[in-house]
């Protein structure tokens, strides 16, 4: 296979190195990511300054690697499949990012962007996350073991299709009691904004992440499979999760 991977944590990140190390076992591999962090991007795009592709040899010889200056996730996956490379790759992988992204964060995170850039072309694509319970740094060699492990059992299922989720929990692959399709926990409020009043006089607010307070609100779903332990995949729609017989016009007849 042929691998295209991004990030929004930056080419430098070390779940990006994390995710090269795991593809390599499985085919071959390039890299177009951001030059630096570029975190809760969504499916941002730059329309108002140019971009430009710096070459980098941070992975080694055997994979090409470009970081995109200035260019948010949605900017590298289009900037490497409509002018950096002729053929396209057949699988598209971004991450692997540092902290879940389960729920909401679906529509905040700029990990789940550059895949859905992928998966809109029509290419398979992923986006892969580790979970993180504190301010501690994440252990991307115990993800690299999970990863390996999702990723092999999705291709002897034939699974790889579409827009795919994965998160990885935050423990040893041998404390891992699987792999398990998850429902996004869109009831989870997971940021809420905290205020400081200035010294000088004035508000300040800011966006405090309180996912380890809350409580998932349904068995089957990201949030508490990934508190569970599991590897939990989630597939997503291009249409915000709705199908097309979902979708009610201005007016409320259904169509």
């Amino acid at each position: 296979m042929r691998f295209l991977v991004t990030n929004d944590d930056g080419i430098f990140a070390p779940g990006l190195a994390a995710a090269v190390d795991v593809l390599q076992h499985f085919g071959e591999v390039t890299v177009v990511a951001p030059d630096g962090e570029r975190s809760a991007a969504s499916h941002s795009i730059t329309l108002r300054k140019p971009l430009k592709a710096e070459r980098m040899t941070i992975f080694g010889g055997n994979v090409p690697a470009y970081a995109i200056v200035g260019g948010t996730p949605v900017d590298c996956v289009k900037l490497a499949l409509g002018v950096l490379f002729e053929e396209k790759p057949d699988c598209v992988v971004s991450g692997i990012n540092a902290g879940a992204n389960i729920g909401r964060d679906i529509h905040y995170s700029g990990t789940i962007g550059g895949a859905r850039e992928g998966s809109l072309t029509g290419i398979p694509s992923l986006a892969v996350s580790l979970d993180r319970h504190d301010a501690s740094e994440p252990d991307f060699g115990a993800a690299k073991g999970l990863f390996y492990a999702a990723l092999s059992s999705l291709r002897k299922e034939g699974a790889i299709e579409g827009l795919l989720n994965i998160n990885l929990p935050a423990i040893p692959e041998s404390a891992c009691p699987g792999i398990a399709e998850a429902v996004p926990d869109f009831s989870l409020d997971r940021y809420r904004h905290m205020t400081a009043d200035q010294p000088e006089g004035g508000v300040l607010y800011w966006l405090r992440d309180r996912q380890a307070w809350l409580e998932p609100s349904r068995p089957d779903s990201d949030f508490h499979l990934l508190r569970e332990g599991y590897i939990t995949v989630s597939k997503i729609g291009l249409a915000a999760g709705h199908s097309e017989e979902q979708i009610t016009p201005i007016g409320g007849k259904q169509r």
